[in-house]
């Protein structure tokens, strides 16, 4: 495997990650929080200078006819509208007047949460969902709020959960970094006013005002505490993984590491593959020929195993390997944990002991001589069709861990019987008369 393709290994032995079960997936990337997807979201759209309808956010009111709160009709200053063309949508300004913006709705963590602050995220994934919904009608499904979004609830019924989720990671970081101390650097709150100018710039022009800014925030209900707390997020989230594990993990002790690894199923191992398909084509070969590699698969094997010094052993390994490999991609090996390889790979290199050779695998790909290599803590662990340094990989496994634990057991206390509204009481389909 050449080094410009050394992160891409081929799917001999590779395959996809395996997506929602917890603890299989090595994607170390920082903890994908929604409520950094939800600050994206808002300056990806301030940055696109667009004064249209903000697709992922929230339908501005005058885009939609205005129902009374009690019943979720249409009022009469809009029928004409109505008439004229069906609209269909979340009356958002009828949701928005049930309580005073500064109103305190809640509390999550013990920091309390105003209505103004909770609708936007309320509002902002019913928006969101509502996108998912016409890119489910686009193919054929006819899915909407009433339908089963899990065992338990509609998606009506989970809307309001969601937020909650929203607003416990947003406080779980923010509530860290005031335990670690974690503030803004120098640097990084430079970066987020150049940021904050470049969105002023990019929407209202070289003219425009921070006033314009906070004015459009106030139509989508984003306040500017809000607006300034979305800006410093993920310095917050980056500073308090720093804090507690150093840039790239360098404040583990290596014995971390290593149990890390050795625990959650990680494995170092090289193999020799003998083709049974044709690798461009996937074509099974003829059965003569898969005799012949299995005879030859049992050969190679048979030869490492009788070789009783290691380093011997790995050097033998390494000819053989050079004179019949017909993996294109690997070079040096993988080092990897489970779900990442085909299972027959990872079973048959799972059950030796570092150096030791594996007898003949056979997979859909043909046959596989493994031989296992000890891990070390400066591995580059393969996930995802990336390489991560190890040290760096366990640090961020570690800070997700602990930071998702603190998400789990963030208290939210609804304040004065306070109880999210029903989108179902705020969303219709208008029926143009005739």
């Amino acid at each position: 495997m050449s080094k410009d393709n050394k992160n891409n290994p081929p799917e001999d032995v590779q395959k996809k990650e395996k997506s929602g079960k917890k603890g299989n997936s090595m994607v170390v990337a920082l903890v994908a929080i929604g409520i950094i997807a939800m600050a994206a979201v808002i300056l990806i759209f301030l940055l696109s200078g667009k004064n249209d309808k903000p697709k992922d956010m929230i339908v501005p009111q005058e885009e939609l006819p205005s129902p009374t709160p009690a019943t979720g009709e249409p009022s009469d200053e809009n029928q004409n509208e109505l008439d004229a063309e069906p609209v269909e949508g979340i009356d958002a300004a009828a949701m928005y007047a049930l309580h005073d913006p500064d109103e305190v709705v809640m509390t999550v963590g013990g920091k309390d949460i105003t209505w103004r602050d909770y609708f936007y995220f309320y509002n902002s994934n019913a928006q969101q969902q509502e996108q998912m919904f016409q890119y489910y009608m686009y193919y054929g499904m006819a899915v909407g709020w009433e339908d089963q979004a899990d065992e338990e609830h509609t998606y009506a019924e989970r809307l309001p959960q969601d937020t909650e989720d929203i607003l416990r990671q947003l406080i779980a970081v923010e509530t860290l970094a005031e335990e670690l101390g974690v503030t803004l650097t120098e640097e990084e709150e430079a970066e987020v006013q150049e940021a904050h100018q470049d969105l002023i710039t990019s929407r209202f022009g070289e003219e425009g005002t921070e006033e314009d800014l906070f004015e459009f925030l106030e139509t989508i209900y984003v306040s500017p505490e809000l607006y300034w707390r979305l800006s410093r997020f993920s310095y917050l989230h980056e500073g308090c993984y720093r804090a507690l594990y150093g840039e790239e993990g360098e404040k583990l002790e290596e014995q971390e590491i290593l149990d890390w690894m050795q625990d959650n199923g990680v494995v170092s191992a090289d193999h020799i593959l003998l083709a049974t398909i044709d690798l461009s084509t996937r074509e099974a070969l003829d059965e003569a020929a898969v005799a012949e590699k299995a005879e030859l698969a049992q050969k190679i094997a048979a030869e490492l195993q009788a070789i009783e010094d290691p380093e011997a052993r790995i050097a033998r390994f390494a000819e053989l390997k050079e004179e019949n490999n017909e993996d294109p991609g690997t070079e040096n090996g993988y080092v990897f944990g489970p779900g990442v390889m085909v299972q027959e790979f990872y079973d048959g290199a799972l059950a030796l002991e570092p150096d030791q050779v594996s007898d003949p695998v056979k997979s859909d790909y043909g046959y596989h001589i493994i031989l296992r290599r000890p891990i070390h803590v400066d591995d580059e662990i393969l996930s995802g069709g990336g390489t991560y340094a190890a040290r760096e990989a366990v640090a961020l496994e570690k800070f997700n861990s602990m930071l998702q634990e603190r998400v789990d057991n963030m208290k939210v206390k609804p304040v004065g019987g306070f109880q999210a509204p029903n989108i179902l009481d705020y969303y219709h389909k208008a029926v143009a008369t005739e």
